[in-house]
């Protein structure tokens, strides 16, 4: 469980830093500020549970293994879904920063995701 804390941490905390910077430097406006804090939240959330999901499912049985990642990816994809829609739809925000962003860091969590797995899958096979 540390681990799953310490990889968010490093891959959240300087992103969060940059933003933060950047808002009191008045690079960003406080609404692409919002934008940008908002995708980084949802996305948070979505590697979060997918770290959670490998966690509690490693030990496990195959098939177990399977229903909790690939199952979990088709719900985490689902819920990011309807988020990603409730924040467009809902939330007046800068939509272009909003889906920037929110690309761009789902694309990192992905990556981190597919690392993290091969690295701890190298562990169990030691």
């Amino acid at each position: 469980m540390k681990k799953i804390i310490r990889t968010i941490f490093f891959i959240y905390i300087p992103l969060i830093v940059i933003i933060l910077i950047l808002k009191l430097t008045s690079v960003v406006n406080q609404t692409t500020f919002i934008s940008i804090v908002i995708a980084l939240l949802l996305n948070l959330f979505n590697l979060s549970a997918a770290l959670l999901f490998y966690y509690l499912s490693i030990n496990r049985s195959n098939q177990v293994f399977m229903l909790f990642n690939l199952g979990g990816m088709g719900v985490r994809v689902f819920f990011l879904l309807i988020g990603f829609m409730i924040v467009l739809i809902f939330l007046e925000i800068d939509k272009y920063a909003f889906i920037l962003v929110f690309l761009i860091l789902y694309s990192l969590s992905i990556i981190t995701e597919i690392k993290y797995f091969h690295k701890e899958d190298k562990k169990l096979r030691k």
